[in-house]
């Protein structure tokens, strides 16, 4: 099977290309940028904590891509998800899409979506060993609807397939409302600590106390119990500890301040909904929000 990926950045190669090409598909990328399109000629490297693979993956230019695949798949920033969805329609592509990327909560764009889940932190992609390097932790994870389209990656370890939208959009939130969130909180303690990366803040017993206590308090909104709630702590302080360099600041800066933001508020306001007291949260939100 076909599959274009718009977006051939951190996700998109960090992710989408080595997992969708050892399931058996043919991956093409194209980007608005077409200097990223030239870099990618020579394939490029991922360089994880455990190995460096080089990977190789067709490209085309936007205004070239073809009416012939079988599959969508954008990666590519909130802020340019309408832009993408508009040139889809003009292009008159047919194909249904999925959405990677990491949003606090799911939209609606393209005639036909098939719900999908992306779980790897992968920070930057840079120029080295002569060629762009993806770097991303080990750690990866996909939940998807198992359609005819999806269902090969099913065979790949680390992608798990739901038989219904209803189980997707669970795992969605848990992982946003987790991992993300988690993310947000161990970057905004963190600096406040003097860290300047994930690593060099997790490692610190107040971060990582703070960690276990937005995923308790999380918990009952996302029907998590406190085993499950402890379970995913546990792992997160494992996963932000993995030696990747990721930067606090790319956590908090200025382009990211209003998703961070966000976060933190809709799982609050959640448990506001149901009457649930969550001050590691409020305080989350009074410090962001400043």
């Amino acid at each position: 099977m076909r599959v274009l990926l718009i977006g051939v950045g951190q996700l998109g190669l960090g992710l989408i290309v080595p997992v969708f090409t050892e399931a058996g598909y043919k991956v093409v990328g194209t980007d608005a940028n077409p200097q990223r399109l030239q870099e990618l000629e020579g394939g490029y490297f991922l360089e994880t904590p455990s190995r460096i693979s080089k990977l190789d993956v067709t490209t085309t230019k936007m205004d070239e891509a073809g009416n012939d695949f079988d599959l969508v798949v954008t990666s590519v920033g909130r802020q340019h998800i309408a832009e993408v969805a508009k040139w889809y329609r003009e292009k008159g592509i047919l194909a249904p899409v999925l959405l990677a990327e990491n949003l606090p909560d799911p939209i609606s764009l393209f005639p036909r979506q098939i719900s999908i889940v992306v779980d790897r932190i992968c920070p930057r992609v840079v120029s080295k060993y002569g060629l762009l390097t993806a770097v991303a932790e080990d750690y990866f994870k996909i939940v998807t609807l198992d359609d005819p389209l999806t269902h090969q990656l099913g065979k790949i370890e680390g992608v798990e397939l739901e038989l219904t939208e209803a189980g997707v959009e669970l795992k969605r939130k848990q992982k946003m409302f987790t991992v993300n969130t988690s993310h947000v909180i161990t970057a905004l303690y963190g600096q406040q600590l003097g860290c300047l990366l994930v690593e060099e803040a997790v490692a610190k017993s107040e971060v990582a106390s703070k960690i276990c206590s937005i995923v308790t308090e999380i918990s009952p909104w996302l029907g998590l119990n406190q085993r499950q709630a402890d379970t995913r702590a546990g792992e997160l302080i494992r996963r932000f500890s993995s030696p990747i360099k990721d930067s606090l600041s790319r956590i908090l800066g200025p382009a990211n301040k209003k998703s961070a933001l966000h976060y933190v508020e809709v799982p609050l306001q959640g448990l506001r909904a149901m009457g649930r007291e969550a001050p590691v949260l409020e305080e989350a939100y009074r410090l962001l929000a400043v």
